[in-house]
């Protein structure tokens, strides 16, 4: 993976602190965490990490995130497997895991056009592929936000999810 000479110019698309982007990593890979904590922040989006698949569907027991961002090199419960839980598309999606129709990008290392097509039948939206470049993942993580926002007018950010009351 390769990062810029220099960081991304801090968004300024959003109103407030709870109007960034959220957007949950999902990678046991502590380099690749620091990556992508670091240069998303410094790029306008918030950002929470965890290390493994069991610990997102506890997560997302609890809240909604804007994004998510999967590694397909996730140890334990393959990542696929994770997305078709979070899609309502496995087995074991009803008794296993919160369902989510935010966006999930998976990081691929090899994405032969099997592996792609399996990647959007379990839910994926964006397959994403290293190098990573910080200057161009920055925005189009914000774009596939906004398009997302755009389809689910009246939603709320994951962050003033957060702070309403539950129903």
């Amino acid at each position: 993976m390769t990062t810029p000479n220099h960081p991304p110019r801090l968004s300024t698309s959003t109103d407030s602190a709870l109007q960034r982007p959220h957007v949950l990593v999902v990678t046991s890979d502590e380099d690749l965490k620091d990556f992508f904590v670091e240069g998303l922040i410094l790029g306008g989006l918030w950002v929470s990490a965890v290390a493994s698949a069991i610990q997102t569907l506890e997560l997302l027991r609890l809240r909604t995130f804007d994004l998510i961002l999967i590694d397909d090199q996730l140890s334990g419960l393959p990542a696929l497997e994770l997305v078709r839980r979070l899609r309502g598309r496995s087995d074991r999606a009803a008794t296993e895991g919160p369902r989510t129709d935010v966006p999930i990008l998976l990081l691929m290392d090899d994405p032969d056009d099997a592996n792609d097509d399996a990647a959007r039948g379990a839910g994926v939206d964006h397959v994403l592929t290293p190098p990573l470049d910080l200057e161009d993942l920055v925005p189009l993580l914000h774009a596939i936000v906004m398009s997302w926002r755009d389809d689910h007018p009246g939603r709320p950010w994951a962050d003033n999810a957060a702070l309403s009351p539950p129903r």
